[in-house]
């Protein structure tokens, strides 16, 4: 499993506190919805990455 550079890491970490601090104020989201939002986000920076 290749590494993932901490740049790319704390870009993933501030793109999901933004996404959990917009839900918060908002409470559009639900758990489950919250959760594929973040799989979303994961799955965005992976396919970047190759």
């Amino acid at each position: 499993m290749a590494e993932i550079s901490e740049e790319k890491l704390r870009a993933i970490i501030f793109e999901i506190l933004n996404l959990e601090r917009k839900n918060l104020r908002s409470k559009a989201k639900t758990d489950q919805r919250m959760s594929e939002e973040i799989q979303r986000i994961i799955m965005e920076y992976a396919r970047q990455r190759f």
